[in-house]
């Protein structure tokens, strides 16, 4: 299993300016890009990792896509980002069904779709067996990445 470790060396960047940075998301098909985040510093930097339409591989960065991604970091990015996780303690700020200001620990997250299959939302569900749409509550005490 390779460790995931801070970027090192990038196309085209000195050595200095992406030293910290952590690998935390990765999408596409023939042009593969990455997110990159540096927990210290709260930066994210967004780098193209591979192009399939250059058959000459000029544009591939073998060493930044075979990099895997750190869970602990991609759980500080997405805490930064506002997205409530799974162990998170929220706080109920609007909605009717559950009591606004409810304050309860996040056990599941799922999302909600309608009889077409198309995602509507969201939802938590709540250490008091309780469950709310996501939008309706913030975030009070982030859990450690596990």
């Amino acid at each position: 299993m390779i460790q995931s470790r801070p970027c090192r060396v990038m196309q085209g960047e000195s050595e200095k300016d992406m030293e910290g940075f952590y690998k935390v998301s990765e999408s596409g098909g023939t042009f593969v890009t990455g997110i990159f985040y540096n927990p210290e510093t709260k930066e994210e930097r967004h780098e193209v990792l591979r192009d399939y339409d250059y058959s000459d591989g000029s544009r591939d960065n073998d060493e930044l896509y075979y990099m895997q991604i750190n869970k602990k970091v991609r759980w500080q990015w997405l805490h930064a980002k506002g997205v409530i996780q799974t162990g998170d303690t929220v706080k109920v700020v609007k909605g009717r069904k559950v009591p606004i200001g409810t304050v309860a620990k996040v056990t599941d997250k799922k999302p909600f779709y309608d009889r077409y299959r198309r995602w509507q939302a969201d939802y938590l569900y709540l250490d008091n067996g309780m469950k709310t749409n996501c939008n309706n509550c913030i975030l009070i005490e982030e859990q450690a990445a596990g």
